[in-house]
């Protein structure tokens, strides 16, 4: 955990060295990959489309490091900014109607020694996916940032372009909606 807060205290730094530095830039990397990756695949539930947005996501981080200019925000927030248009690149590109499925790997693994409990979360985990499916893109966007990506109101402003105003009052309605859906 020590690494992780230096990075984050020394994130600026890190920052304006990468700008020429390609050593910089794998230090980043290499923070914010599992990251973003997982991020990525709680969305897609699919390796193969995971790992081509995730390639997109560093590759424009990479090329455009030198124009990044915090404004207050972290790198990070502007990594899941990059991987959130990605993402809505690639759902445009789908058909209509697409539903996200998430891969048995993302709930962890099942459990041999406990059958009943694996099948209690796999069970578990269709209905929360069921109910994210069936809410407005907006909303599973915020709900996905938020516990997923687990980013803080200002970093998912950031990602989205919007107030923190407006992130926390998102937030507030995808939750109540997926709460109503879930308990239909």
């Amino acid at each position: 955990m020590e690494g992780v807060k230096n990075i984050l205290e020394n994130e600026a730094g890190i920052v304006a060295r990468a700008k020429n530095d390609d050593a910089a830039f794998e230090i980043l990397y290499d923070f914010y990959f599992p990251r973003i990756y997982g991020y990525v695949f709680k969305r897609l539930g699919n390796r193969e489309a995971s790992e081509d947005i995730l390639s997109a996501t560093f590759l424009k981080a990479f090329i455009n490091i030198k124009n990044y200019q915090s404004r207050g925000f972290s790198f990070g927030a502007w990594l899941y900014r990059i991987a959130t248009n990605n993402l809505m690149d690639h759902y445009r590109r789908q058909k209509p109607g697409a539903e996200v499925e998430l891969e048995e790997e993302v709930a962890g693994e099942i459990s041999a020694d406990d059958p009943a409990a694996a099948v209690e979360r796999k069970q578990e985990r269709q209905a929360i996916e069921k109910v994210l499916n069936q809410l407005p893109a907006r909303y599973r966007e915020i709900i996905q940032l938020r516990f997923f990506a687990e980013l803080e109101i200002e970093e998912i402003a950031s990602a989205l372009k919007i107030s923190k105003t407006h992130a926390s009052v998102l937030i507030h309605r995808a939750l109540k909606s997926f709460k109503n859906k879930y308990q239909e």
